[in-house]
């Protein structure tokens, strides 16, 4: 019954997040004058979903959420990091776009909200782990650039769509990305620990 009860959570949780993902990916049309408009290719060609692509990105979910201390927010962290790649659906339509707009902190900020409304207000690991798991999946974005393409840069809308201009991310970024993942997880992983001790005492 608990397993069924999570594994419908963990569905749940992962539609929404593919849905929004692809849903804010759209708001890209609006801007249709944008430098950055342009025919992105077959995501499968451009994007080399390859195995060290999916595991690499699921591995820096699963890190940052380890430190909440809930496998349930382990495998979560994981799969949303790996869905972020949402986005580029849209590429299989051949159609000019703006690509990864989902590789952003509004995105990020907005996916955190909704996940606390669907899934209750208190669930504050939840809405960190939906937060980070676009910060985590841009940092093995960055890693992966570097490798394939030594000294090259990442382009990521970080703050897409308030400004669609693209940040350079290289060299050891991927790093303290994935280290203020961990970090801001784990202390809203204990402050929310803390706080369900105090109500269960004034219970």
């Amino acid at each position: 019954m608990i397993l069924s009860k999570e594994i419908k959570f963990f569905v749940k949780s992962c539609i929404i997040f593919s849905v929004l993902s692809f849903g804010f990916s759209l708001t890209g049309f609006l801007f249709p004058d944008a430098d950055s408009f342009f025919y992105a290719g077959n995501p499968l060609i451009v994007s080399s979903p390859t195995f060290e692509h999916i595991f690499g990105h699921l591995s820096f979910g699963m890190i940052a959420g380890a430190i909440s201390l809930s496998l349930r927010y382990v495998f979560l962290s994981g799969a949303f990091a790996l869905l972020v790649d949402a986005d580029h659906l849209l590429q299989f339509f051949n159609i000019e776009m703006i690509s990864r707009m989902s590789h952003s902190i509004p995105f990020a900020i907005i996916i955190a909200v909704v996940m606390l409304y669907v899934f209750g207000k208190k669930d504050y690991r939840l809405a960190a782990i939906s937060f980070f798991a676009i910060i985590t999946h841009i940092a093995f974005d960055t890693l992966l650039v570097g490798q394939i393409y030594p000294g090259s840069t990442g382009g990521f809308p970080l703050f897409a769509p308030i400004t669609l201009e693209f940040f350079q991310l290289q060299g050891l970024d991927w790093l303290y990305l994935e280290v203020l993942a961990v970090g801001i997880i784990g202390i809203i992983a204990m402050l929310d620990h803390k706080i369900s001790i105090k109500n269960y005492i004034k219970k």
